[in-house]
């Protein structure tokens, strides 16, 4: 019997994980995951926009990694356009984008307002919305690109006093599959990260030492999330190594919510006292 090996070539895949000469835009870059990620991206090679609201905190990530600083309060979607544009005009392409911002302010259902509402939705969905939509129309004329946006184990979950924060990044889960659905005929690849507990440093001030141990007995890895591991797989969805992938929310929670793994809504209730916030 004849045998027939397989002929088909094998690809560099060295050269696949490197971003050389592309440009990527880091909103929120000037902390926590927003500056790991900018670090990961620029040792793959690629240039880096740090876009902040804080041009502090943009120049300081900047200067570390020799990237450029820009400065605008993505929740507006003209400031949006306007950052974007200048991103452009620096560097005359733009390849991919990654948007960290985010946060939640824990509140109960009862004591919701219609300002706490708008203000949870606008950091949490509409600015992610803009960044993206400004984002796609630059990278389009370059040929495509990857957008990674930032969700949350809390879009999968119910938690205690997380009611506004899980709906808004339920709704952005969402938007990721519409997104990619949509843009994926131009090149333009769009994924999420849903983080679980991870020590970022509004994270730490927030939670006591027996929450923190309480994250680790409840999840399978034993350990909690860091700014680097998430920092990792923004890059991992930017590389060409997953140029297959779209339209996904990848959950980086340490296996916290693999079924049939469930938390005592003793042990959730003390987790999430303080409030979620990766």
């Amino acid at each position: 019997m004849r045998i027939e090996f397989d002929g088909e070539a094998v690809p560099d895949y060295g050269a696949r994980s490197r971003l050389d000469g592309r440009v990527v835009a880091v909103v929120g870059a000037g902390r926590g995951i927003g500056r790991q990620t900018c670090h990961a991206l620029t040792q793959a090679g690629a240039r880096v926009a740090c876009i902040d609201l804080d041009i502090r905190f943009a120049q300081k990530v900047a200067d570390e990694i020799g990237g450029q600083a820009f400065c605008a309060d993505v929740r507006q979607e003209s400031a949006v356009a306007g950052v974007f544009e200048e991103v452009d005009a620096r560097f005359g392409r733009l390849d991919g984008a990654v948007d960290i911002v985010g946060a939640s302010d824990g509140r109960p259902l009862l004591e919701f307002d219609a300002d706490f509402v708008a203000r949870t939705f606008e950091l949490n969905l509409f600015q992610a919305i803009h960044v993206t939509r400004v984002a796609a129309g630059r990278m389009a004329k370059a040929g495509g690109g990857s957008i990674v946006l930032i969700g949350s184990s809390a879009g999968f979950a119910s938690l205690p006093n997380q009611i506004a924060y899980g709906s808004a990044k339920a709704a952005l889960h969402h938007f990721v599959g519409g997104a990619a659905s949509e843009l994926g005929h131009l090149g333009i690849r769009v994924n999420a990260i849903a983080p679980g507990y991870v020590r970022t440093e509004r994270m730490i001030e927030r939670f006591a030492a027996e929450q923190w141990r309480e994250v680790e007995r409840n999840t399978p890895l034993q350990r909690a999330g860091t700014t680097s591991d998430i920092a990792g797989l923004a890059l991992f969805l930017l590389q060409d190594l997953s140029s297959y992938v779209t339209g996904q929310v990848l959950l980086a929670d340490g296996g916290m919510l693999n079924p049939p793994r469930v938390m005592a809504a003793s042990s959730e209730r003390q987790i999430a006292g303080a409030g979620h916030n990766p």
